[in-house]
């Protein structure tokens, strides 16, 4: 955090003080508390109860901080881990465009909420079930656009790599997520990102083209270390288990378009992802692996306030080539087992013997792709009382195995900028081996809070 202080003084200072400099301040503060239906009380959980944002700006130059507080109802720590400065950076608006340089968050895309191709910020899985910004993780870059026309070129320069914020170890996370113990992570070497976008405004919409070059915000299986001197010892074998962020390409489409009451939206990205060379010698799992992504969304919005929406998000893995290289270490372990007869090794001798690449998995794309791969997702909201009330609903169907997802939210004006909040999720899964809805069952949940901004 005392980086990122030193950081935000930093681009302040290169923006002169004016006595008619332009200040603005925006926040809310949102406390709300999740229950489990189950009637098993809270869901302690991270929640941001306070945001602010602050901008400040003279002429072409504007600084812009987004700050909130992180806590929990229970156990909470009071920490420095607290504050969250989102974003902090220089925007500079010269006549061609934009330039931006700090920590920001970048949104990709035309569809609403599950996004392919949104890939150059990683995401908070503590919030996967927000949308826009509020569930993504602001880091340091250089961003520019420039406008000819009707086109749009968009350039992001990335330095540092940066990783999913993910609940490990969580019990109240619907979904859990473990490491193994003792586990070893290797970084990506060259940490230098980039990503483009190009953008054509027609009249009845917009179509978009980028590319990105990055490496997985999520880790996978990259190989094992195998020490087999402790067994001979009559202690438990040394089995280390290594992890990776795989350096990936995505080349992204998106497209929206408007035609009268209805609205299309399309989004598709191709990935094509392979593991690093790493330098010692590990017994490696190395993935060559190509996949596809898409989303299709239709809107249509009545006259009396009523909108409708279908959404089609769909993983489809087009070819996930992978091989396992054995290390010295393992093939040291399994000459001492061949040479003795001890049947108290049998156990570690059939785990090796049976020793394979782990299952591919995406680690990059829509953070929907966590709990299924084809997924349509049904939504309405309406506005009633002079659009004080506002009710939604909401049903995600798994395509592939059983799976349900109601939601049904509502948001009540109380007075200028307080609101009254209250959403029912409810998840309902198969029997199936790994049904990721069975294990989001007891997180169904009702959600209780209120907001007010200024």
């Amino acid at each position: 955090m005392n980086k990122l202080i030193s950081a935000t003084l930093l681009l302040l200072m290169l923006i002169p003080f004016k006595l008619d400099a332009q200040i603005s301040v925006s926040g809310e503060v949102s406390p709300s508390a999740m229950f489990r239906i189950s009637g098993k009380g809270l869901i302690n959980l991270p929640f941001r109860p306070i945001s602010i944002s602050v901008n400040y700006g003279m002429g072409d130059f504007m600084l812009k901080t987004s700050t909130a507080i992180e806590t929990r109802w229970k156990d909470a720590e009071f920490s420095d881990d607290m504050i969250q400065f989102r974003e902090a950076y220089l925007e500079w608006y010269p006549s061609f465009g934009a330039v931006r340089l700090g920590k920001m968050i970048h949104t990709w895309g035309a569809a609403d909420g599950n996004n392919p191709t949104d890939n150059l910020s990683p995401y908070d899985y503590y919030y996967m079930f927000l949308s826009g910004t509020d569930r993504k993780l602001g880091t340091f870059n250089v961003s520019g656009k420039a406008y000819f026309s009707d086109v749009q070129v968009e350039l992001v320069l990335i330095p540092g790599f940066e990783w999913n914020r993910l609940p490990l170890n969580e019990p109240d996370f619907p979904i859990q997520i473990s490491i193994p113990p003792g586990a070893i992570y290797s970084f990506p070497e060259d940490e230098f990102e980039f990503g483009a976008r190009l953008q054509y405004a027609m009249g009845i919409g917009d179509i978009s083209a980028s590319y990105f070059r990055g490496h997985d915000r999520s880790f996978s299986p990259a190989g094992i270390d195998v020490d087999i001197t402790p067994v001979l010892l009559g202690q438990d074998p040394s089995i280390i288990k290594h992890l990776s962020y795989r350096s990936t390409n995505v080349i992204g489409l998106d497209a929206v378009l408007f035609t009268g009451n209805w609205t299309l939206r399309g989004e598709f990205a191709y990935f094509s992802t392979l593991t690093p060379e790493i330098d010692y010698n590990i017994s490696k799992f190395i993935y060559d692996a190509q996949y596809l992504q898409s989303v299709l969304q239709v809107e249509y919005a009545f006259a009396n306030s009523i909108q409708l929406m279908g959404q089609l998000i769909n993983t489809n893995y087009l070819s996930t080539e992978s091989e396992f290289v054995p290390g010295s270490g393992l093939i040291e372990a399994q000459i001492i087992l061949q040479d003795t007869s001890n049947h108290a090794l049998d156990p570690l001798r059939a785990q090796l013997a049976g020793l394979g690449v782990p299952d591919f998995s995406a680690g990059m794309g829509t953070p929907f792709a966590l709990i299924a791969d084809q997924v349509i997702m049904l939504s309405s909201m309406v506005t009633l009382m002079d659009n004080n009330l506002e009710l939604g609903a909401l049903l995600m169907i798994n395509l592939e195995e059983t799976g349900y997802m109601a939601n049904l939210n509502s948001s009540y004006s109380v007075m200028a900028g307080l609101k009254l909040d209250a959403t029912i999720s409810y998840f309902l899964g198969g029997e199936e081996d790994g049904n990721s809805f069975k294990q989001l069952e007891d997180f169904s949940h009702l959600n209780l809070g209120l907001s007010y901004s200024f």
